[in-house]
């Protein structure tokens, strides 16, 4: 793995566990962040494996 996705993964390990630790004290703004969070990866992992335009 390259050192460039392990600390993107880090930051997104991170950032979740704030999102769930927020989900505790307001459920369905936690949920928002994690939803986003969810698209914010699907974006990342599509942008960085798909082969780039020329």
């Amino acid at each position: 793995m390259k050192e460039e996705h392990k600390r993107a993964a880090i930051l997104f390990a991170v950032l979740a566990a704030f999102a769930i630790i927020i989900c505790f004290f307001q459920p369905s703004f936690g949920k928002g962040l994690l939803f986003g969070l969810g698209i914010a990866v699907l974006i990342y992992i599509l942008r960085s494996f798909l082969p780039r335009r020329q």
